[in-house]
């Protein structure tokens, strides 16, 4: 039961960021935004991580690995997670975590073009639950449509997830898992940085308190102990199971959400539940 329960955390966690990422979005940029929760994350992981493993089990890495595991930030942290807090700012946090949350499905996808993997027929069921999960969300009430670019934002950053997470399976084993998070994050710093930087002209740099605050807390909330927790849970109960239970994210934010806002939305709960469905049987 403890097990499970460690399993469940980052669920938890990346379920509860995004209400954060939100309400810190209101009055603030997704690119200042983006830097905003990537620094405190990277400073914290940096910290940790060198006091846990070490000055060699942190820095001293192949090559390759830093190729890789900077690459993998870059492409999944640093302009996934920006296309993931420009689609909460357009369709919020609901729709938008369950959309992306369709990540291990993806990556699945990519192993078996790739890769050459198996397609089971969990992983077809589980194809049809998702796609009808996400056509359900994509409509508002009286079956108009929400914003399909957001859609299509939550979409890519899911899909740039699912090509991270491909890139660091490809070095698997070259480096503590530790390791590996913290050099993501940094790949993940500096993309942020350089994004900042040439569209400086296009944005305000007039911040207030809230927005940093519940930008910051999310990114804390996602990065450091979503991640710390999900790496404790590979360790207790292996990467698939880990996998799966960290899946059901969508279904915490759509009932923090609700708690919060007062608004309970059919369509969304639906879709929620078959996304969700959906996943757990892919990553069966």
């Amino acid at each position: 039961m403890f097990e499970e329960l460690v399993g469940l955390s980052p669920a938890i966690c990346w379920a509860l960021s995004p209400i954060f990422y939100s309400r810190g979005l209101r009055n603030l940029s997704p690119v200042v935004g983006n830097f905003l929760r990537a620094l405190p994350a990277t400073i914290i992981t940096f910290v940790s991580t060198t006091l846990i493993l070490g000055i060699d089990k942190t820095f001293y890495l192949p090559t390759n690995a830093y190729i890789v595991l900077l690459l993998s930030g870059v492409i999944g942290l640093g302009l996934g997670d920006l296309l993931y807090l420009l689609s909460i700012k357009r369709i919020g946090p609901s729709h938008s975590i369950t959309i992306t949350s369709t990540y291990p499905l993806l990556t699945i996808l990519i192993s078996f073009l790739f890769l050459g993997e198996n397609i089971t027929f969990y992983v077809l069921a589980g194809t049809v639950l998702v796609v009808l999960g996400i056509t359900i969300i994509s409509r508002k009430n009286g079956g108009r449509r929400v914003d399909l670019v957001g859609i299509g934002l939550a979409t890519l950053a899911a899909l740039l997830w699912s090509i991270s997470i491909t890139l660091v399976g490809s070095i698997s084993g070259s480096a503590h898992p530790l390791t590996e998070n913290l050099w993501r994050t940094v790949g993940y710093i500096l993309a942020a940085i350089l994004i900042l930087f040439f569209n400086r002209k296009n944005e305000s740099f007039r911040l207030e308190r809230t927005s940093i605050v519940h930008i910051t807390l999310g990114g804390v909330v996602a990065l450091n102990l979503g991640w710390a927790s999900y790496i404790y849970s590979i360790e207790l109960i292996g990467l698939s199971k880990a996998t799966t239970l960290s899946s059901v994210s969508p279904i915490f934010t759509a009932t923090t959400e609700f708690l919060l806002e007062r608004k309970f939305r059919l369509n969304v709960f639906l879709g929620t539940f078959l996304t969700t469905i959906g996943i757990v049987l892919v990553t069966l």
